[in-house]
Protein backbone atom coordinates (compact mmCIF):
# COMPACT_ATOMS: atom_id res chain seq x y z
CA UNK A 1 0.00 0.00 0.00
CA UNK A 2 2.82 2.41 0.99
CA UNK A 3 4.50 1.66 -2.30
CA UNK A 4 0.96 2.81 -4.10
CA UNK A 5 0.15 5.61 -1.93
CA UNK A 6 3.44 7.40 -1.41
CA UNK A 7 3.63 10.67 -2.27
CA UNK A 8 6.34 11.02 -4.37
CA UNK A 9 3.86 9.44 -6.46
CA UNK A 10 1.52 12.08 -6.53
CA UNK A 11 3.85 15.00 -7.55
CA UNK A 12 1.98 15.59 -10.84
CA UNK A 13 -1.25 15.02 -9.10
CA UNK A 14 -3.61 17.85 -7.94
CA UNK A 15 -3.50 19.62 -4.66
CA UNK A 16 -6.26 17.17 -3.26
CA UNK A 17 -5.27 13.93 -4.41
CA UNK A 18 -1.71 15.24 -2.86
CA UNK A 19 -3.21 15.96 0.17
CA UNK A 20 -5.17 12.25 0.15
CA UNK A 21 -1.75 10.59 -0.18
CA UNK A 22 -0.16 12.09 2.68
CA UNK A 23 -2.79 11.23 4.80
CA UNK A 24 -2.97 7.85 4.01
CA UNK A 25 0.74 7.73 3.61
CA UNK A 26 0.80 8.48 7.06
CA UNK A 27 -1.99 6.54 8.09
CA UNK A 28 -0.39 3.61 6.53
CA UNK A 29 3.36 4.39 8.55
CA UNK A 30 1.66 5.00 11.61
CA UNK A 31 -0.25 1.01 10.99
CA UNK A 32 3.34 -0.35 10.30
CA UNK A 33 4.85 0.91 13.60
CA UNK A 34 2.06 -0.27 15.70
CA UNK A 35 2.11 -3.68 14.01
CA UNK A 36 5.78 -3.77 14.04
CA UNK A 37 6.41 -4.09 17.43
CA UNK A 38 5.48 -6.90 19.96
CA UNK A 39 4.32 -4.57 22.82
CA UNK A 40 2.71 -2.26 20.73
CA UNK A 41 0.68 -4.49 18.58
CA UNK A 42 -0.36 -6.52 21.72
CA UNK A 43 -2.05 -3.32 22.78
CA UNK A 44 -3.55 -2.30 19.64
CA UNK A 45 -5.12 -5.81 19.75
CA UNK A 46 -6.16 -4.81 23.31
CA UNK A 47 -8.08 -1.92 22.04
CA UNK A 48 -9.63 -3.32 19.81
CA UNK A 49 -11.59 -5.13 21.96
CA UNK A 50 -12.42 -2.00 23.59
CA UNK A 51 -9.93 -2.83 26.15
CA UNK A 52 -6.19 -0.68 28.31
CA UNK A 53 -4.30 -1.31 30.50
CA UNK A 54 -3.77 1.66 32.76
CA UNK A 55 -0.33 2.90 33.68
CA UNK A 56 -1.04 2.20 37.47
CA UNK A 57 -1.34 -1.85 36.45
CA UNK A 58 1.19 -4.14 37.56
CA UNK A 59 1.32 -7.68 37.71
CA UNK A 60 0.28 -9.34 40.70
CA UNK A 61 2.40 -12.46 40.40
CA UNK A 62 4.95 -12.72 43.06
CA UNK A 63 6.86 -15.29 41.01
CA UNK A 64 7.09 -13.11 37.84
CA UNK A 65 7.75 -9.86 39.93
CA UNK A 66 10.48 -11.89 41.66
CA UNK A 67 12.30 -13.16 38.50
CA UNK A 68 11.79 -9.85 36.86
CA UNK A 69 13.99 -8.33 39.90
CA UNK A 70 16.76 -11.31 39.67
CA UNK A 71 16.84 -10.01 35.94
CA UNK A 72 17.32 -6.75 36.62
CA UNK A 73 19.66 -7.07 39.30
CA UNK A 74 21.44 -9.69 36.82
CA UNK A 75 22.11 -6.42 34.68
CA UNK A 76 22.88 -4.14 37.02
CA UNK A 77 25.85 -6.75 37.78
CA UNK A 78 27.03 -7.52 34.63
CA UNK A 79 30.26 -5.81 33.81
CA UNK A 80 31.10 -7.07 30.27
CA UNK A 81 29.83 -7.81 26.42
CA UNK A 82 29.19 -11.55 27.31
CA UNK A 83 26.89 -11.18 30.72
CA UNK A 84 24.52 -8.26 28.75
CA UNK A 85 24.25 -10.81 25.94
CA UNK A 86 23.27 -13.47 27.92
CA UNK A 87 20.87 -11.47 29.53
CA UNK A 88 19.70 -10.25 26.31
CA UNK A 89 19.40 -13.82 25.19
CA UNK A 90 17.34 -14.73 28.27
CA UNK A 91 14.95 -11.78 28.15
CA UNK A 92 14.17 -11.75 24.51
CA UNK A 93 13.11 -15.80 25.53
CA UNK A 94 10.84 -14.51 27.53
CA UNK A 95 9.69 -11.85 25.39
CA UNK A 96 8.89 -14.70 22.66
CA UNK A 97 7.13 -16.93 25.33
CA UNK A 98 5.01 -14.01 26.38
CA UNK A 99 4.34 -12.57 22.62
CA UNK A 100 2.89 -16.39 22.16
CA UNK A 101 0.62 -16.88 25.40
CA UNK A 102 -0.76 -13.06 23.50
CA UNK A 103 -1.75 -14.82 20.53
CA UNK A 104 -3.34 -17.58 22.06
CA UNK A 105 -5.50 -15.57 24.59
CA UNK A 106 -6.39 -13.64 21.81
CA UNK A 107 -7.56 -17.34 19.44
CA UNK A 108 -9.16 -17.85 22.36
CA UNK A 109 -11.10 -14.53 23.11
CA UNK A 110 -9.52 -14.52 26.77
CA UNK A 111 -8.88 -10.80 27.44
CA UNK A 112 -8.17 -11.13 30.90
CA UNK A 113 -4.97 -13.18 30.72
CA UNK A 114 -4.56 -11.09 27.31
CA UNK A 115 -4.38 -8.13 29.56
CA UNK A 116 -2.09 -10.01 32.11
CA UNK A 117 0.52 -11.11 29.83
CA UNK A 118 0.26 -8.11 28.09
CA UNK A 119 1.17 -6.34 31.67
CA UNK A 120 4.36 -9.03 31.60
CA UNK A 121 5.56 -7.78 28.29
CA UNK A 122 5.99 -4.30 29.44
CA UNK A 123 8.08 -5.38 32.12
CA UNK A 124 10.08 -7.65 29.56
CA UNK A 125 10.22 -4.56 27.13
CA UNK A 126 11.36 -2.00 29.90
CA UNK A 127 14.02 -4.44 30.52
CA UNK A 128 15.45 -5.21 26.63
CA UNK A 129 15.45 -0.87 26.33
CA UNK A 130 17.61 -0.91 29.24
CA UNK A 131 19.94 -3.29 27.89
CA UNK A 132 19.66 -1.90 24.40
CA UNK A 133 20.85 1.19 26.20
CA UNK A 134 23.78 -0.35 28.14
CA UNK A 135 25.23 -1.70 25.14
CA UNK A 136 25.15 1.24 23.55
CA UNK A 137 26.89 3.41 26.71
CA UNK A 138 29.81 0.76 26.23
CA UNK A 139 29.85 1.01 22.62
CA UNK A 140 29.09 -2.87 21.84
CA UNK A 141 25.80 -2.60 19.66
CA UNK A 142 25.35 -4.44 16.46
Amino acid sequence: MQAVLHPDKFTNRSEDEKKISEEYSSLINKGYNTLQGPLSRALHMLWLKNEVIEESNKSDDPEFLMEVMELNEELEEADGEEKLRKIEAKNKEMLNNVSIMISKCFEENDVEQAKKAIIKMKYYDSLSKRIHDLLREKGILD
